[in-house]
């Protein structure tokens, strides 16, 4: 769609057409620094490499920001952690009544502090679905993938823009 001469490339016009088109008002040196940060070999111009490159990272931020709001709604307190109390309300709001809280804590408390960091809830998240770790009993296994599996269909409906919490 941007590459309307069909070269393969994009050029800086195409970009600012482009953006132009789908209602981007960037100014003229945002685009220029777009530019600069997606044309890795500095030809000028964006090939399909690039192009992809730079998409990817665009799709990495947005996920980690998704991640970021994901933490600070279970982190009520805003304290960098969440606590056995903080998912406790968070599971009475999804309606999760039958959940093992300190077996889903203890399985995703890499450091065994009784609470959740960022990086403890992040890494959980990535994980997918996939089963418990090797040593980790069914039980803890399915802890945390009822509040992942939670989690994947309630954080959607909370963090909507203009969706209520």
């Amino acid at each position: 769609m941007i590459d309307t001469d069909n070269s393969g490339t994009i050029t800086y016009e195409e970009l600012k057409d482009g953006l132009k088109r789908v209602g981007s008002d960037l100014m003229e040196p945002e685009i220029q620094s777009l530019m600069d940060a997606a044309d890795i070999d500095n030809s000028g111009s964006i090939d399909y490499g690039e192009f992809l490159a730079a998409t990817l990272h665009v799709n990495k931020l947005e996920r980690e920001e998704n991640l970021v709001s994901a933490f600070a709604f279970f982190d009520k307190d805003g304290s960098g952690f969440i606590t056995i109390d903080e998912l406790s309300q968070a599971c009475e709001k999804f309606g999760l009544s039958d959940v093992h809280l300190e077996d889903m804590i203890k399985d995703v408390d890499q450091n065994n502090d009784g609470q959740i960091d960022y990086s403890e809830f992040a890494a959980m998240m990535r994980k997918g679905n996939a089963g418990g770790s090797s040593g980790t009993s069914g039980a803890v296994g399915a802890g945390r993938r009822t509040m992942r599996n939670s989690l994947h269909v309630n954080l959607g409906e909370i963090l909507r823009p203009g969706g209520t919490t």
